[in-house]
């Protein structure tokens, strides 16, 4: 007798296709956001040498204050590939993969980060991820929610021991993180609503 499965488990080809296209797009986005990134830092220098006067910068350093902050600030750009593929493609595994593709492509056009690319497409992509296993998949709206909270807690969790935030400030820490969860919530979570909300009005996804 044979098992139905749901709709939820198999992958198609039009599943597979659909994600890799994501992870193309968003690939470049990220790429182009990049250089984006990289110019607004050096338009922002002369707020550094201001910013060099405030005492958490007296002991943390103006550059490490400015990029921590611009990171925080960003990184919900980073993080959107994941759930618009979990929300379209609604299959277990599909934020996980299309974060990765989506790095995998930034790093082959030509990023400055290489491999680290890699590293934080699996950590956002499992971040992502872990927020739609724990709707079941079944409700992904619930699932985007959940993913702002769990992709906030695995990204800011990877970055604290990569950037070293144990040796800063706990004050200033803590506003990062304060950050880190707003532009998740923002970027990754309402923009990424309205972005699945227009393409389903459109009738491009289910």
């Amino acid at each position: 007798m044979a098992v139905r499965t749901s709709n939820t488990s198999g992958w198609k080809i039009k599943d597979i296709m659909m994600v890799v296209l994501i992870g193309m797009i968003f690939g470049v986005m990220f790429y182009v956001l990049k250089i984006s990134h990289n110019a607004f830092a050096s338009i922002t220098k002369p707020l550094i040498s201001f910013l060099s006067l405030h005492s958490i910068t007296l002991t943390v350093g103006a550059s490490q204050v400015s990029q921590q902050v611009m990171t925080a600030a960003t990184i919900g750009l980073w993080v959107m590939a994941g759930p618009v593929s979990a929300l379209i493609i609604k299959k277990p595994g599909s934020a996980l993969l299309g974060e990765l593709l989506a790095a995998i492509v930034k790093m082959a056009i030509g990023s400055t980060w290489g491999t680290t690319d890699l590293i934080w497409g699996l950590v956002q992509g499992a971040g992502s991820e872990l927020g739609f296993a724990l709707a079941g998949y079944k409700k992904p709206l619930v699932g985007l929610w959940f993913s702002t909270i769990t992709s906030t807690v695995l990204s800011f969790g990877y970055n604290y021991f990569y950037a070293a935030y144990d040796k800063i400030p706990v004050n200033f820490t803590l506003s990062l993180l304060i950050i880190w969860f707003v532009s998740i919530l923002f970027f990754a979570g309402i923009l990424v609503f309205v972005i699945y909300f227009f393409l389903k009005r459109a009738r491009l996804v289910k």
